[in-house]
């Protein structure tokens, strides 16, 4: 009788272990199925929740999923890649608390953190690829038909969490704390170069002449080319400003044919932030902040370069966007000053080309 009761608890306990492991496989199975299930949602839904089609989203995977870490849950289940970058779109496009993206896809809130960092951290690696000039400019002739025109500048205020570390320097006007995230676009409102590291009480002009592509137009790498600015910024030969008071017709429709070209960047920001609604606030530090917009920037031109229409309709009636601080001209050295007056030179050569005078500004020698 002993021996049946062993033999009998060696049964049960067989069929304990052959019942668990088979749970196991069915989880597992539950969980690959789930994983799909996620891509196989109405086009209409995907782009609502994630922002990308199944093809654009798998791209994306197969983009970064090479330089992914390996993570585990606690429950010692693996997070895929496919699954980081859901977490990390949901996160960029609903920009709702990390709790809630885990409530939806089934994580906690710490694989929630992990995920967005990682995800974040290896788009804005591989930035260099997407955010770049491209060897062929695309000029904004046609849109006002100003002349050697290759891109439009400005800067917008993220807001942040408060940081850790040099708190005053972040804030802005007095009120919250920002990153002061300047870019420059393309008459297709694709981002050509994007600083996303100096905080918000640093000046437009200030991040642009310090920005690598300051440098590169100061020093002629563009030819005769120029970007278009706001008051923000110094007039000069590389970079032209709007007249602050137009004296004549002349100089109001520069200033008309400046406004409708420069827009463009008002435009790729309004875009960007309508697609991305994590940037109404990021409640992240100000590193990781300018990770998730460097992330959102690559992915905003990735979904230019794969047509993906921008779902939502944009407000472009107010003019707000055309608001900024005027710049104090009495910030700069002496060169700043020759360097201005070479631009308002210029800028008159241009006014003379909008009238109608035979004057091409591409064909200038400074």
């Amino acid at each position: 009788m002993d021996d049946f009761s062993a033999d009998l608890g060696e049964l049960t306990d067989l069929r304990d272990y052959e019942s668990s492991e088979g749970e196991e496989i069915e989880l597992r199975k539950e969980e690959r199925r789930r994983r799909t299930s996620r891509l196989v949602l109405f086009y209409n839904k995907l782009i609502k929740n994630f922002r990308f089609d199944r093809n654009s989203i798998e791209f994306i995977t197969h983009l970064v999923a090479p330089l992914l870490p390996k993570r585990k849950t606690r429950a010692k289940r693996n997070v895929v890649p496919v699954d980081m970058v859901l977490i990390a779109l949901q996160f960029y496009a609903s920009g709702t608390f990390q709790t809630v993206v885990g409530n939806v896809l089934r994580y906690s809130q710490s694989s929630v953190s992990r995920s967005i960092a990682s995800v974040s951290l290896t788009l804005s690696l591989q930035s260099n690829k997407f955010i770049k000039f491209p060897t062929q400019l695309l000029y904004f002739t046609s849109i006002a038909s100003m002349p050697g025109v290759i891109g439009c500048i400005d800067g917008t205020h993220i807001r942040i969490k408060r940081p850790t570390l040099y708190k005053k320097a972040y804030v802005y006007k007095k009120i919250y704390h920002f990153l002061n995230v300047q870019a420059i676009c393309d008459a297709n409102y694709r981002f050509l170069s994007v600083c996303a590291t100096k905080p918000g009480s640093c000046h437009d002009s200030s991040i642009f002449k310090t920005s690598v592509i300051g440098k590169k137009l100061a020093a002629g790498d563009f030819g005769n080319s120029v970007i278009l600015g706001d008051s923000g910024y110094s007039n000069t030969t590389f970079l032209f400003t709007p007249y602050g008071e137009p004296r004549n017709r002349t100089e109001k429709r520069f200033n008309n044919a400046h406004k409708t070209t420069r827009c463009a960047i008002e435009r790729a920001f309004g875009i960007l932030k309508k697609g991305f609604k994590v940037h109404s606030e990021v409640r992240l530090s100000p590193t990781k902040t300018s990770r998730v917009t460097i992330a959102c920037c690559v992915l905003h031109n990735i979904a230019i370069d794969r047509n993906r229409p921008f779902d939502e309709p944009i407000d472009w009636s107010s003019d707000e966007a055309y608001m900024h601080d005027p710049f104090d001209e009495t910030i700069g050295n002496q060169s700043d000053t020759l360097a201005r007056r070479r631009g308002n030179d210029v800028t008159e050569l241009q006014c003379k080309h909008l009238v109608g005078v035979k004057c091409n500004v591409l064909c200038i020698e400074f």
